[in-house]
């Protein structure tokens, strides 16, 4: 007999098997077939939440996306200085390798216009660091140059990751403490540096 769950309980099921399916085996080949089953149900019934594939993709990146940005805030909000959020941030996806390299994987797959969350991405990283200017410009003389710097410092280490599936997270130690430097030696806003 099928279990009786709450619309909303029904989705956050489907979610969370989505980005578990995601995490584990990667996005290529998933299909809302393979979700019903891992759910439990049937493809239409899965198709009443969901009604394809791009739907629930995104609010399967939604929902990561909110989850991780309350771990790595972890009610601080962004009140906490800059590279404090960042090692937060580092920390937290270092605890979370797979699932990262998997939906980073993702990400540059979603470079292809044609992909289902091509879009997504797109807005997604226009939407983190319009959350970050703010914080940014509280502490640095030259907001915008320092969140142009950061974005292609972020996209570096991930691709990085990306090309060679043995690096992992501690291997870009180095990396990381260049970054860092290379951030705190810009002009700040009478705000000490932080330093290593």
């Amino acid at each position: 007999m099928a279990r009786r769950l709450t619309p909303e309980a029904r989705r956050a099921e489907i979610i969370d098997a989505t980005q578990a399916a995601i995490a584990s085996d990667g996005y290529r080949g998933l299909s809302l077939r393979e979700i019903a089953r891992r759910c439990g149900m049937s493809a239409p019934g899965l198709m009443h939440y969901f009604p394809d594939m791009p739907t629930l993709l995104e609010a399967v990146l939604d929902h990561r996306d909110e989850v991780d940005l309350a771990e790595i805030l972890d009610d601080g909000g962004f009140d906490v200085p800059l590279l404090e959020m960042l090692d937060a941030a580092r920390g937290f996806y270092a605890a979370h390798p797979d699932e990262a390299r998997s939906f980073d994987a993702l990400e540059a797959e979603a470079l292809d216009p044609g992909h289902p969350a091509h879009e997504y991405f797109a807005r997604r990283s226009e939407r983190t660091f319009d959350l970050m200017v703010p914080q940014i410009e509280r502490e640095f003389e030259d907001g915008d140059e320092v969140a142009r710097i950061l974005r292609l410092l972020l996209d570096g280490v991930r691709l990085k990751r990306l090309r060679d599936p043995e690096v992992n997270w501690t291997d870009t130690d180095d990396d990381w403490r260049v970054m860092r430097k290379l951030l705190d030696g810009f002009p700040r806003r009478g705000i000490e540096s932080d330093g290593d």
